[in-house]
């Protein structure tokens, strides 16, 4: 079935659904007629984000008007789910900028004081460096990035070259595994490396997400090699894909009872050339022991400060993700 015909068909399917209202901690759910609403408390929730970029106008940014301004006005998407995990598009290291000198030279890396203050202050529990820029100050750049973000408390995963023994890392929240796996695609097609990191946590986590690094930049539908490794890692036995590269949203697709979601677009970043790359999504996962919730919450880069669309944004991003609800549950 193509990304298309899914959109289409889970829009549908999906607009008879109403949404979950949330307060303290707890999800409602509707009890028999004339009860009261009953308190469902949550499994372990995550939040992911796209792609973070820290270097160029950003950076500018950040030094002339402090680092905080960057996501003073979206905290609230790091302060109410157990863990959260983003794509860290560039490597942290003592290199000077080449990025801030000439923006036409696509080689990203951050300073680890402006990084450790960002994404500590953010309370990113993982990053993945499953991506087109990991390696931009090569093997040494790499290692160093690993380095800082253990420095930090922050768990690192995934590998430009889908290299084994850097591919998966595993957070605990509320007594329970979740495992994180990188995939790259853009320099190694295949999927078994990742295929066999999935069957080999499987028995250790709760729940295993994809990651992956793909697709076409600036493309709303996803590639069919997008949709034949996402159905592989679900078949592998993955219980969520959700992926960047392309810088725009791209939408769900229900595989197996499994969600795919093949782009949040950006997170933070310094493409102000078009609405699309201005305009991303977080996802919110709600674990329970029988079923999972997905929270679809559209965001808006603007001058380089990160905040929740609201109206006729945050519409038009459910509607490039397929959904007509903010929040869908799958058993």
């Amino acid at each position: 079935m193509t990304a298309t015909k899914n959109k289409k068909k889970y829009a549908l399917a999906l607009s008879v659904l109403g949404a979950i209202v949330g307060f303290g901690g707890f999800w409602y759910v509707a009890a028999a007629p004339g009860l009261p609403f009953v308190p469902q408390q949550k499994s372990v929730s995550v939040m992911f984000l796209g792609d973070i970029m820290l270097d160029r106008k950003v950076a500018k940014m950040a030094a002339a008007r402090g680092v905080d301004s960057l996501f003073a006005s979206s905290t609230e998407l790091f302060t109410q789910t157990d863990l959260r995990v983003a794509n860290l598009e560039g490597a942290v290291t003592d290199n000077a900028s080449i990025a801030q000198v000439d923006n036409t030279v696509l080689r990203f890396t951050f300073d680890p004081a402006l990084a450790k203050q960002v994404l500590t202050s953010l309370n990113l529990s993982a990053v993945s460096l499953a991506n087109n820029h990991a390696y931009d100050f090569g093997k040494s750049g790499y290692a160093q990035s690993r380095e800082y973000l253990s420095e930090w408390g922050i768990g690192a995963f995934g590998h430009p070259y889908n290299t084994a023994g850097h591919l998966s890392t595993k957070l605990t929240a509320r007594g329970k595994t979740i495992c994180l796996v990188g995939f790259m695609q853009l320099y190694v097609t295949g999927t078994s490396t990742v295929t066999s990191e999935i069957q080999t946590l499987r028995p250790e986590c709760d729940k295993i997400v994809v990651f992956p690094h793909w697709g076409d930049e600036y493309t709303h539908e996803p590639t069919g090699s997008q949709v034949a490794a996402a159905h592989a890692f679900i078949d592998a036995g993955a219980d969520m894909v959700v992926g960047a590269h392309p810088h725009v949203v791209q939408p769900l697709e229900i595989y197996r009872g499994k969600p795919i979601v093949y782009s949040l677009g950006n997170a933070m970043f310094d493409q102000n050339f078009s609405w699309d790359t201005t305009h991303g999504l977080a996802v919110r996962l709600d674990f329970y022991p029988n079923k999972t919730d997905l929270t679809f919450i559209p965001l808006t880069i603007e001058d380089e400060r990160l905040r929740v669309a609201t109206g006729a944004a945050r519409d038009r991003v459910l509607g490039q993700v397929g959904v007509a609800v903010a929040t869908v549950t799958l058993p």
